[in-house]
């Protein structure tokens, strides 16, 4: 308690000296936090499928909530220690210190709306895979736009 669990994989990926100051513990206590989220999405998904839906296998509440939560966790996980070092840089006012955009998070999110599509389009044919299949692709062009 009181220490984010990412401390350990992010240790093994930034240089000692920055291990200890409160920017890099502020990060992983986010990065922590929106694991914590994920996780939590996951298991209110997977317990409202298994005890109001009575269908642990359910497409949306055991498969593909649960799974996008995972995904978008670790987008974030990846995206936003980028988010933090540009802003550091830029307020030491490095001069390439652009700080990543919201649709670098996003992206790779609006693209998984295509494959989630497809397989509701197989598993329940209903008009939200066609739904779905649109809008992944709409937000896509916005995203990279």
């Amino acid at each position: 308690m009181g220490m984010p669990f990412t401390l350990q994989y992010a240790r093994e990926q930034v240089d000692p000296a920055h291990w200890h100051t409160p920017g890099f513990l502020r990060t992983n206590h986010v990065i922590t936090g929106v694991w914590g989220l994920a996780f939590l999405v996951a298991a209110v998904s997977g317990a409202y499928g298994d005890i109001v839906l009575h269908d642990p296998n359910d497409l949306w509440t055991g498969w593909i909530i649960q799974i996008l939560a995972i995904v978008a966790a670790i987008r974030f996980t990846d995206w936003y220690p980028k988010v933090v070092r540009a802003r550091v840089l830029r307020a030491r006012g490095e001069p390439l210190a652009e700080e990543p955009g919201l649709s670098g998070l996003l992206l790779p999110l609006a693209g998984l709306l295509v494959p989630v599509g497809i397989a509701v389009l197989i598993f329940e044919n209903t008009w939200g895979g066609l739904s779905l299949i649109v809008l992944g692709s709409v937000l896509t062009k916005i995203l990279r736009d």
